[in-house]
């Protein structure tokens, strides 16, 4: 006969169904991140461990299935545990997921052989809780290292989940409660958990959403030949920049950078190798560019560089390094390895006094006053007043 309680665990097994697909094509447009796919994982236990639940009651009794139901669920939790330790970069403890496992499905076997279904739930829903525990917990720490609002709800609802399923253990143990009690409480509590689930995946594909939406930012602020930083990328860079310990601003000291005769190297030897060269120097820029310099190509055979120093001097002196390391370096391409000069412009303002674009126009005319002087050398843009 149909109860409240079955037909809840019918509507349970859709709609786990419903959030492991959608799930699904989440973790496939994040490129099959391992943390996304262990969420699919996690999702999908709870239907199939119903089913399994089910197929074996019906094949050997009642008690010996419900064991399949109620570990399903500690299942489903701790693969989502783990998953989320990857999807945040952290390495999970495997050993202590098994342990706290292995003690779930212990405690089932135990109460089921004494026919005793709804202590056995409430012991696995008490290792459910734990898990669900760790997860907000995971969601808390990241939100503490780089906030945003979709770690911080994850991290709430996991935890609101946990108070649930302490709650509902505590409701369907017989011995705490009158006769005739428990079931109702229970399917209340199944209600419950259907409307977190729902909540839960809602989050983890917010999470999914905001790294794709992390992707496309990516995709606009970087170049994608040399994977340095584009001019609207450096922009926006710019205007994020923190304040030094004293609390004084950052200076604006910009190298603009132009590879000579570029032309010649495409039309000789193919836009392959001219490609490979400006991969190459995108290189040594990263290589020799320091923490808080932020190098970027503006276009075509066009660099930057924002370099952090205090004086047009120590600007001057660190472009020339740069030309000198160029001149010197031997770039491996398609055609064979091919030498080449750049001529830079160097600009400087301190603090807030002059905008970025005034001061990559003072080093784009000092850059081109380089290349019209015979190039493979550094100018300085100078300020007018």
């Amino acid at each position: 006969m149909d109860t409240p309680e079955s037909t809840l665990l019918v509507v349970l097994q859709v709609v786990g169904l419903i959030m492991t697909a959608l799930l699904a094509v989440g973790a496939r447009q994040v490129h099959g991140r391992i943390g996304a796919w262990l969420w699919v994982a996690g999702f999908a236990m709870h239907p199939a461990s119903q089913v399994l639940r089910v197929v074996v009651s019906d094949a050997l009794g009642h008690y010996v299935g419900l064991p399949f139901g109620h570990v399903g669920g500690t299942a489903a939790y701790a693969l989502i545990y783990v998953g989320t330790l990857h999807w945040l970069g952290r390495r999970p403890h495997n050993s202590f997921v098994v342990a706290a496992l292995a003690l779930a499905l212990a405690f089932s076997i135990a109460a089921c052989m004494h026919e005793a279904g709804y202590v056995s739930l409430a012991l696995t829903i008490c290792v459910d809780a734990l898990f669900q525990v760790l997860i907000a917990h995971a969601f808390w720490q990241a939100f503490r290292r780089a906030r945003g609002l979709v770690r911080a709800s994850a991290a709430v609802v996991f935890a609101v989940s946990a108070m649930a399923s302490l709650a509902r253990a505590y409701a369907v143990v017989p011995a705490w409660h009158p006769v005739g009690a428990v079931l109702p409480a229970n399917t209340q509590w199944l209600l419950v958990f259907i409307a977190l689930l729902i909540m839960q995946a809602g989050c983890l594909l917010n999470l999914v959403n905001q790294a794709l939406l992390d992707q496309l930012r990516s995709l606009a602020d970087f170049d994608a030949l040399t994977g340095l930083l584009n001019r609207g990328g450096l922009a926006r860079r710019l205007r994020h920049r923190r304040a030094h310990s004293d609390g004084s601003l950052p200076s604006v000291a910009l190298l603009c950078m132009d590879l000579d005769h570029f032309k010649d190297v495409n039309d000789t030897h193919g836009h392959g190798a001219g490609d490979d060269v400006l991969r190459g120097v995108g290189r040594l820029l990263q290589d020799n560019a320091r923490p808080n310099d932020l190098p970027s190509r503006s276009g075509g055979e066009e660099f930057g560089l924002v370099v952090d120093t205090e004086s047009e001097g120590a600007l001057l002196v660190f472009g020339e390094r740069l030309r000198a390391i160029v001149q010197d370096a031997e770039f491996a391409t398609r055609a064979g390895p091919l030498k080449i000069t750049i001529s830079i412009g160097a600009a400087f303002a301190r603090g807030g006094e002059e905008s970025l674009e005034s001061v990559w126009e003072r080093a784009d005319h000092a850059l081109m006053e380089a290349k019209r002087t015979g190039r493979n050398r550094v100018l300085l843009g100078v300020k007018t007043y």
